[in-house]
């Protein structure tokens, strides 16, 4: 729904409902929970769209290029 009713993605939006509401509910430690939405913001960004985003600092992961299935 995020993604296709609007215009542009609402990443802080994208950020509560999975960080603070579908995840956030069951983590029952503050700590876990900063942890948590601080793992989310580094996935949930615009950077992530562009092609060889590394998602680890070895580069052993990275968002492929873009095509098809």
């Amino acid at each position: 729904m995020f993604l296709e009713e609007q215009e542009e993605i609402p990443w802080e939006a994208m950020l509560y409902v999975t960080g603070h509401i579908n995840y956030g509910g069951r983590v029952t430690d503050d700590w876990d929970r900063v942890c948590l939405i601080s793992i989310l913001k580094k996935y949930y960004t615009a950077d992530i769209l562009e092609d060889g985003y590394q998602l680890s600092q070895s580069g052993t992961y990275y968002v492929p290029e873009t095509g098809t299935f």
